[in-house]
């Protein structure tokens, strides 16, 4: 259902080569490397001297990426290490080394308040999907798609929840708004995936009226039954699959 890709598969132009985006290609090649271990390169990438007028925010908006282009081409088992390294990184705030004082992006204090993850995410999602996909970015899109469930699924804070924004929009997407431009079937795999991996998080927001009703959540359950029915490919199959079973785990807990 999902793919690996190599890390020169799916870079940003001008991203080649940039330490701060090599620190989370190590993170999920090396078995041994560890989240903390991550952290801390990205805190000395950030304390080191730059030539002036190097500005802060590309170090920011590189490492943003960079969790985002290690995701897109790492299958969802090997996320965790990920998700623990965006959690141990927004525990940190990065001192200047000469004047003690915290390093600010924007009014936003590295890295507790994850200066440029907010816009850099919101660019990346609102990219996917797009017409005619290749299968290549079809499987960049669902690992993408899986590493923001799973990062959603991990906590309640408001800078990581993406409960009220991308999942109601995959969702409706798929199984109450389609859009024709839009290859349907990549559509409902995406949907699917926010199921498998952040349901429990989904249905804990089902007594709220923004979206999350018990109305809507029947909906997406018999629209989904009703599209497996339909489909014929055996990937979008196990994904339906999935979604309604782990649906149905949640309910009766």
């Amino acid at each position: 259902m999902y793919a690996s890709m190599t890390a020169d598969s799916y870079v940003w132009a001008g991203d080649e080569g940039r330490e701060d985006m090599e620190v989370l290609d190590q993170l999920v090649d090396n078995e041994d490397m560890t989240p903390d271990q991550a952290v801390e390169k990205t805190i000395q990438l950030a304390q080191k001297p730059q030539p002036y007028p190097t500005p802060l925010v590309l170090h920011c908006e590189a490492t943003a990426r960079g969790v985002i282009v290690a995701a897109a081409r790492t299958s969802p088992e090997r996320h965790s290490k990920l998700v623990a390294y965006v959690h141990k990184l927004r525990r940190k705030i990065v001192v200047d080394p000469i004047t003690g004082r915290a390093y600010e992006h924007d009014g936003e204090v590295l890295w507790k308040d994850l200066p440029t993850f907010g816009y850099t995410i919101a660019d990346e999602l609102h990219s996917i999907p797009d017409p005619k996909p290749t299968p290549e970015k079809v499987a960049k899109w669902q690992n993408t798609i899986a590493f923001f469930a799973q990062l959603d699924a991990s906590t309640d804070d408001p800078k990581l929840d993406f409960t009220h924004t991308w999942a109601l929009k995959y969702i409706s997407l798929a199984l109450i708004s389609p859009e024709a431009r839009y290859d349907h079937e990549s559509t409902l795999r995406l949907a699917c995936i926010w199921f498998v991996y952040d349901a429990e998080k989904l249905w804990q927001r089902v007594p709220e009226d923004d979206g999350f009703s018990l109305t809507e959540w029947q909906r997406w359950k018999s629209a989904l039954e009703e599209k497996g029915s339909q489909v014929k490919d055996e990937n979008t199959m196990d994904l339906i699959d999935a979604a309604l079973a782990e649906m149905k785990r949640v309910e009766n807990q």
